[in-house]
This record gives structure tokens, sequence and C-alpha cells, in this order.
């Protein structure tokens, strides 16, 4: 049963008249302003923060589970896409290196082409001063 502020009051009153006013604020300070059925104890307490612990861990370990989960996600397509790159890259430079091969080739087709030919007029320009010098 519920006390209501009209009762307390009345016992206030009724507390000051028979041990005194001071000592009624005092003796009423230390009732709680609701039933004892709405008190707490510590083993009230105790059991409430027991269950908190547990539910908290229980969270955790789904967050951490979760959290591990994402993380190999993401570390198997990272890898995936890293694996993508190196291929690309792998092409684009052999494909590179096949264009500098050609490159290199036609260079030396030219430089040969060139030496040839110079070899060739000074066979010729050899050729005819030592006509000329007979």
């Amino acid at each position: 049963m519920s006390i209501t502020d009209r009762q307390r009051l009345k016992l206030l009153r009724t507390l000051e008249t028979v041990i005194g006013p001071e000592d009624a604020s005092t003796l009423m300070d230390h009732l709680p302003p609701v039933t004892w059925a709405n008190v707490a104890t510590i083993d009230h307490v105790s059991v409430v923060g027991d269950q908190t612990t547990k539910a908290l861990r229980g969270e955790m370990q789904v967050l951490s589970t979760q959290l591990r989960s994402e993380m190999h996600t993401l570390s198997t397509e990272l890898r995936g896409e890293l694996n993508e790159l190196r291929v690309e890259l792998q092409s684009e430079i052999a494909g590179q290196v096949a264009r500098l091969e050609v490159a290199i080739e036609r260079g030396f087709r030219r430089q040969i082409l060139a030496l040839g030919t110079l070899g060739t007029a000074w066979f010729a320009i050899a050729t005819t001063i030592l006509q000329l010098a007979k």
C-alpha cells in the first residue's frame, strides 16, 4: 500500500509534536519517498549488474564476430582486386615491352640500312678514286 503525500505530512506533524521538529525532520529524511517495495536492494542492483554485464558481453561477442566477418570479406575483396590489378599491369607491361621491342627492331633495321648505304657509298667513292688514280 502506498503512502500519499497527505499521509506523509500528517505523520510529520504528529512526529513534530511528539519528538520535536528537528528530530521529526531527520526521521522523515531517512524514509524513502516511495514504498519499501520500490526500493532496490544491493541484491537487486547486483542481479541487474550481472544481467547487464552478460548482455553487454553477448553484444560485444556478436559485434566482434560481425567485425571479423566484415574484415575477412574486405580482405578477400581486396586480394581479388589486387590480383586483377596485377594481371592488368602485367598485361600492360607486356604490351609496352612488345611495342618497345618493335621500335628497337625498326631502329636497328634503319641503322643497318644506313650503314649499308654508307658502306656502299664509301665503296663507290673508293672505287671511283682508284679508277681515277690509274
